[in-house]
């Protein structure tokens, strides 16, 4: 496994975090006003929630897992193997599902839903970076 790859993608990841942090104190009527705005706000999203799923692949890859169909396995896969909690990898495994809205489906982009993600759901990439972290440290350990 490359520790060192999935470190740099944790670092990568704590950048779009505070980036997203800076944007929080926009309002949902600002997003639905102002396009750069909500641009910024779903580009920011869009590239955290690959860097998770680069993330947890790049992980299951080196650890030889096969069954994997979708990028919602990738989340559930990490649950299963203990390195995300299991109802943690529940949680962000909704994000898998913006993401897809916000790469495939833009058109359909529920700002409501990106703005209360923005105020409330940051910290799930930070918890995420957390796990990751631990993870990595306890089977160094090993």
């Amino acid at each position: 496994m490359d520790t060192r790859l999935i470190r740099k993608k944790l670092g990568e990841l704590e950048k779009y975090v505070q980036a997203l942090e800076k944007l929080k104190p926009h309002t949902l009527q600002e997003l639905r006003s102002d396009m750069v705005k909500a641009w910024s706000v779903e580009h920011g999203l869009q590239l955290a929630i690959q860097t998770v799923i680069d993330t947890g692949s790049h992980i299951l890859a080196a650890l030889g897992e096969q069954e994997i169909e979708d990028y919602a396995d990738v989340m559930d896969k990490l649950g299963e193997r203990n390195i995300l909690p299991a109802a943690f990898a529940k949680t962000i495994r909704g994000m898998v599902g913006v993401r897809n809205i916000l790469v495939h489906e833009y058109a359909a982009v529920d700002l409501k839903k990106i703005h209360e993600i923005l105020k409330s759901r940051l910290d799930d990439f930070r918890k995420f970076a957390k796990c990751i972290d631990e993870y990595l440290s306890s089977s160094s350990k090993s």
